[in-house]
């Protein structure tokens, strides 16, 4: 069964589309700058640099999916008309960096690159946000399933486990 995720479109256009078109005409602005001569040559050009770098991430390697598709033994990112597939046969990577507190994942997949297998997930974007989160997490669980991530997480649900029996057996005594 396939399950679509999409980016909250008013989230998309504000974070990404703006953002970009901001950028695009900052980078303008940084070679208008570099080419009529500056005393700060060296700050545009590395405002240009980062101004390309997050053109390349929101444009070209879709860092910032509006779309996320899972199911049918592949995933695919989409945005802006274009889409990174990847079946779960030939993915042999699947890594995430969860950041709780924001509410971020960090995905790599394969051997990552500026152009393809580097995304960044904002769940609370996306619509059935956690569910999303689960489905992501089972595939990383599945392709790396010995990793020290998964033993944590294993340890720490014996541990609340252990800790609800402890409880009950705590409240049983009291009970006497």
């Amino acid at each position: 069964m396939e399950r679509e995720y999409k980016f909250d479109k008013k989230l998309f256009l504000v974070r990404i589309v703006y953002a970009s078109v901001l950028t695009i005409i900052v980078l303008f602005i940084g070679i208008y700058k570099l080419f009529t001569g500056t005393n700060i040559k060296y700050l545009w050009m590395f405002i240009c640099f980062l101004c390309i770098y997050t053109i390349i991430t929101n444009f070209v390697s879709i860092s910032y999916p509006g779309e996320i598709i899972i199911g049918g033994d592949k995933i695919i990112f989409k945005a802006f008309k274009r889409s990174h597939v990847y079946s779960m046969g030939e993915i042999t990577s699947f890594k995430i960096k969860e950041q709780r507190l924001a509410g971020k994942l960090y995905i790599r997949i394969n051997s990552p690159s500026l152009f393809r297998g580097r995304y960044w997930i904002d769940l609370r974007a996306y619509d059935d946000y956690k569910d999303l989160e689960t489905e992501l997490l089972k595939i990383e669980e599945m392709k790396h399933p010995d990793s020290l991530k998964q033993k944590i997480k294993v340890n720490n649900s014996l541990y609340s486990l252990r800790r609800k029996e402890d409880k009950k057996c705590i409240k049983k005594r009291k009970m006497k």
